[in-house]
């Protein structure tokens, strides 16, 4: 499933849109889409993000089952690297 992240109310090719919450910002993306496609049309490469789903983290291997729905919540959490000093 392509994935099309917009400000319409539908998508290019019909399908509705649907508004989530992504690290606090609002976004629509075309209903039924999964957070695997969403980072993928980020461009956020899933091995480096957590994601956390109205609250709840998410495991890795559930990304591409899971699907994103009108008024869901997401966090992506970057993973950094570093110390002190």
């Amino acid at each position: 499933m392509e994935l099309r992240i917009s400000s319409a109310a539908c998508s290019r090719d019909g399908a509705p849109d649907v508004e989530l919450m992504i690290n606090g910002k609002r976004q629509d993306v075309q209903q039924g889409a999964t957070i695997a496609a969403l980072l993928e049309e980020l461009r956020i490469d899933p091995l480096r993000v957590a994601v956390q789903l109205n609250l709840k983290i998410i495991k890795r291997e559930r990304y591409a089952q899971t699907a994103l729905h009108a008024g869901d919540r997401l966090e992506i959490i970057t993973f950094m690297a570093g110390g002190s000093g």
